[in-house]
């Protein structure tokens, strides 16, 4: 039997000291990112009050501000006021998000956008 400086118990401890600040701060991404999602999924909007936006990264970013930009124009029609304020609100937020881009990242975009 090999034994060595630490105790079994501090062996599992200094592994855990041993870990890679690198992969130290993968763990806490994956975490935070975890955590986001949990509240994401948690969010409730009000029927048409929430947006959610997946683009794939071959997808034009203009050719998917076009399209919000005649969504615009059709809810520019619903009757009821308070609908129509929401969803014109979580489109043209949506069209904010959407300039801060000025092509699609590599890994793709997903963006949520309006009143929850």
């Amino acid at each position: 039997q090999v034994s060595g400086p630490f105790p079994d118990s501090a062996k599992s401890a200094h592994a855990e000291s041993s870990m890679s600040e690198e992969e130290q701060d993968r763990q806490i991404e994956q975490w935070k990112i975890k955590r986001l999602v949990k509240m994401l999924d948690s969010a409730r909007g009000n029927g048409t009050s929430a947006i959610t936006l997946i683009l794939n990264a071959k997808q034009d970013i203009n050719l998917t501000n076009k399209m919000l930009t005649e969504e615009y124009g059709t809810a520019s029609c619903i009757k009821s006021r308070v609908n129509r304020l929401s969803v014109l609100s979580a489109i043209t937020s949506t069209q904010q998000r959407l300039k801060r881009y000025t092509r699609t990242p590599p890994n793709g975009l997903i963006v949520y956008c309006g009143e929850v």
